[in-house]
């Protein structure tokens, strides 16, 4: 689509495997509901049949008959409602009165080219996987009442942490419209500043920014200065803040260094996602894990790979976040175009067991090749996987989120 928020038409045979959503033996035409009549309970003994609900100002003379001067009104018979249409209000000019956007017709597959090749004659709804899509979506954009912050755990390196940092900020940047920031919280060097998209060649990183952070701890801070310590990734809507590369830094970012950064980004950005180092017991590590709302556990279609994020899982268990490693999110994602089947059917039955959902990204040649990963130019299918798990990571924040708002008001 012309926006970038969702995925070009898939075909048939596409390098990105989706297969033809659903048989083309369903019915095109389009289906329009109608609205449920609102009912109020019939009284006591009376009849079981809803009666339109009128609001007390609608009641009373409005719904009376009138009777002749000569046939006194009688409480055997009755008054009739009668419904009218709500008073139109200013803003009602304001709002189209479109269908929801999971209801409107096909724009993939076959059904797709039926919607366009007739010029919108024919509108066939949407097959059960672009609906899901478009649900995703849906899940994404929900607000929050405070910043939010997703970590991506994995304490074996080259599993896929970078680029699932990556492909997360990018799917809630593109569709929530910006206020997102891959950070990365490499106690040394890591490697999101390799794997993101750097066109004017910025050399500053988390250490030039902690350099600087005092200037940004001040009341009058703005969010234009930050610019200059972040590399933005205009496709998606995002920034990148990377870690330290310079061969001859020996320095390391600490827990302390780690809640100074943290705080400053909390009040510049709506969704942090943080891309850890695989050192679980650094001080930054646990300061990450500890400021986390959700966690996003990596594994590819590995053995070993996924030994060691279940491990990471009875860390946080046995170090009191029961409950974080419980809701946790696991993505499992291909570095091979061939995949084992037996491996992946254990890992997804063991995740599933341990982990509150599995999400499944495909096979992707602009994520194996180690380049800069720009969000337009992975495959369809690639970019509706992360949606979906994107979806799925903002199921758990909106859910901590409203467990934290009760907690406030009880209290």
């Amino acid at each position: 689509m012309s926006d970038g928020s969702q995925p070009s038409e898939p075909r048939t045979g596409d390098s990105d495997g989706r297969l033809p959503d659903d048989s083309p033996a369903e019915s095109v035409a389009e289906q329009y509901p109608r609205p449920p009549l609102h009912t109020e309970p019939a009284s006591a003994g009376g009849s079981d049949v809803p009666v339109p609900f009128l609001p007390p100002s609608q009641r009373g003379l409005s719904g009376a008959r009138h009777y002749a001067a000569d046939q006194p009104y009688s409480p055997r018979q009755p008054a009739q409602p009668v419904v009218r249409p709500a008073t139109p209000r200013p803003e009602d000019l304001l709002v189209p009165n479109h269908a929801p956007e999971t209801a409107e017709p096909a724009s993939w597959g076959w059904r797709g080219k039926v919607h366009r090749g007739t010029g919108g004659l024919l509108k066939p709804k949407a097959g059960r996987r672009e609906r899901a899509f478009r649900d995703a979506i849906l899940r994404i954009r929900r607000s929050f009442s405070r910043p939010m912050t997703v970590v991506v755990i994995q304490p074996k390196g080259g599993a896929g942490k970078t680029p699932t940092t990556i492909c997360l900020s990018a799917a809630f940047g593109a569709h929530r419209g910006g206020y997102v920031v891959g950070w990365d919280d490499n106690e040394t060097r890591g490697t999101l500043a390799v794997r993101v998209a750097n066109p004017d060649d910025r050399r500053t990183t988390a250490w030039d920014l902690l350099g600087d952070l005092a200037a940004f701890e001040r009341f009058d801070a703005r969010v234009g200065d930050l610019g200059h310590y972040v590399r933005s990734q205009p496709d998606a809507h995002f920034d990148a803040l990377v870690s330290d590369d310079h061969p001859g830094n020996m320095s390391q970012i600490g827990e302390q260094e780690y809640q100074r950064l943290h705080t400053v980004l909390q009040r510049f950005y709506r969704m942090i996602v943080v891309d850890t180092g695989n050192n679980v017991r650094s001080p930054n590590w646990q300061a990450a894990v500890n400021s986390a709302d959700a966690v996003v556990v990596v594994s590819s279609y590995q053995r070993d790979v996924g030994y060691s994020g279940s491990w990471v899982l009875d860390h946080l268990a046995q170090t009191g976040r029961e409950q974080l490693a419980a809701n946790a999110v696991t993505v499992l994602t291909a570095a091979d175009p061939t995949t084992d089947r037996a491996v992946r059917e254990q890992l997804l039955a063991h995740f599933a067991a341990r982990t509150r959902a599995v999400c499944e990204v495909p096979y992707d040649p602009q994520l194996a090749h180690g380049g800069p990963i720009r969000w337009h130019d992975l495959s369809s299918a690639s970019r509706t996987a992360w949606t979906l798990a994107g979806a799925t990571v903002v199921d758990v924040l909106v859910e901590r989120d409203e467990q934290a708002i009760a907690a406030r008001r009880e209290g």
